[in-house]
């Protein structure tokens, strides 16, 4: 792994060039399609282990983002670090957290929108 500065804007690549996301402002920042990428037996979230373990020191909360209904899933790093647990499901080793223990945004609840006049 090349010298990173840790305040630079990190692309996260795999060995073949596929991008599975960028670490900016110490977030490390995902988009998945949920209906292919969140596990559902148990239902969780997974990130691959490699990846996470070697850019673990550059970032410290989790942004998943859902791009087919704009749901947001976030975790403090050391939580995901606490709650995480290995699985092979023929992507290679990945570290996944239940998604009840995920915090949830909905941008199409009510509650969040704000009017400004």
């Amino acid at each position: 792994m090349a010298s990173i500065v840790p305040n630079d804007r990190i692309v996260l690549q795999g060995p073949e060039g596929k991008v599975y996301g960028v670490i900016e402002n110490r977030t490390l920042r995902k988009h998945i399609r949920g209906s292919q990428h969140i596990l559902r037996k148990p239902p969780a979230i997974a990130i691959d282990a490699a990846l996470y373990d070697g850019y673990r020191p550059f970032f410290d909360a989790i942004e998943v983002v859902d791009t087919e209904t704009g749901t947001i899933y976030r975790l403090a790093a050391t939580r995901f670090d606490y709650w995480r647990f290995a699985l092979q499901r023929g992507y290679g080793c990945q570290y996944a957290v239940s998604l009840s223990r995920w915090k949830v945004e909905n941008p199409h609840d009510p509650q969040l929108k704000l009017e400004v006049s």
